[in-house]
């Protein structure tokens, strides 16, 4: 029994794998096996330490320098490992047939794939920390592989884009197959409108006014940031955005009652306190007038 044991022992040593340049298929994925634990321990071992001596500053710092150290060990690994798996050439046959099968069977997802990430990585992709709408879903990209990107998934509805804390992963051949809508730090502005209902005998002009007022004072965002954002994408892109101030429409709508938009460029992480700043103001300021009446909704 013991002898057994001993010859057991012998056959599964890490250490007599790599230097049997004999060893049939079999031994040769259990000799992957260890090397992958391996590498995984060494990884882990590697960030604990790191996290130790030297804390991350910001979580965005802690993610990319994960990603750098990821794809370094990924590639220095693989570089280190192939001339031991393929140190038995007996097995090289073997090899290439499984691989060139399995290249086979996922050849379309693989490809596209690899399109996909250098579509991203390109001058028109995005990147980490973008929002971007794909297939009718829009989200932050949190992440991007080599076979796939992650969003933190945004409300859809178009009054409140509050994040919905769950992460929809994607593979990058999405890129390829469908349109994808991109809001970049290069233009993280959007256009917004604002609706107020008033009745027919309110006095409309003194509410535009108040409007205007409200837009242009009040406001955040300044037009010489978007003066310089659109800059800054002119360099890549032919943009012509045309008026940029606020401005508030004045409409008769056939129903019988006055309507007032408010459009305005926000940026469009503040798209709903925005609105909450303008609502609060301008019930504010209509609140002491007494010729301006909000439409009463219809029961």
């Amino acid at each position: 029994m013991g002898e057994n044991i001993k010859e057991f022992y012998l056959e599964l040593n890490p250490f007599r794998l790599v230097l049997d340049t004999e060893r049939g298929f079999s031994a040769t994925i259990v000799l992957f096996a260890y090397m992958l634990i391996f590498a995984i321990l060494v990884y882990k071992v590697t960030m604990i330490f790191l996290e130790r001596i030297r804390p991350a500053k910001d979580v965005a710092h802690e993610y990319n320098r994960r990603k750098v150290l990821r794809t370094g060990y990924l590639g220095l690994f693989i570089i280190i490992y192939l001339p031991i798996i393929f140190s038995s050439l007996q097995l090289l046959p073997t090899v290439l047939g499984l691989a060139g099968a399995g290249i086979v069977i996922s050849l379309k997802e693989v490809w596209l794939n690899m399109v996909g990430w250098f579509m991203i990585m390109g001058g028109n992709g995005f990147k980490v920390g973008d929002r971007i709408e794909i297939d009718n879903i829009k989200g932050d990209v949190v992440n991007i592989g080599f076979l796939k990107f992650s969003l933190l998934e945004i409300s859809g509805d178009p009054k409140a884009e509050q994040s919905t804390n769950r992460l929809i992963h994607f593979p990058n051949f999405n890129i390829v197959l469908h349109r994808f809508f991109l809001v970049s730090d290069a233009m993280d502005f959007v256009w917004d409108e604002f609706k107020i209902s008033l009745t027919v005998d309110s006095d409309w002009e003194k509410a535009e006014k108040i409007c205007n007022h409200i837009l242009h004072e009040e406001l955040v965002l300044a037009p010489e940031l978007v003066d310089e954002k659109i800059r800054e994408l002119s360099k890549n892109y032919l943009v012509r955005l045309g008026k940029s101030t606020p401005i508030v429409y004045t409409s008769l709508e056939p129903e019988g009652y006055i309507l007032l938009s408010l459009r305005y460029l926000t940026p469009i992480r503040s798209k709903r306190l925005n609105r909450i700043l303008i609502s609060k103001e301008i019930l504010r300021q209509f609140k002491n007038e007494t010729e301006i009446y909000f439409l009463q909704p219809k029961r």
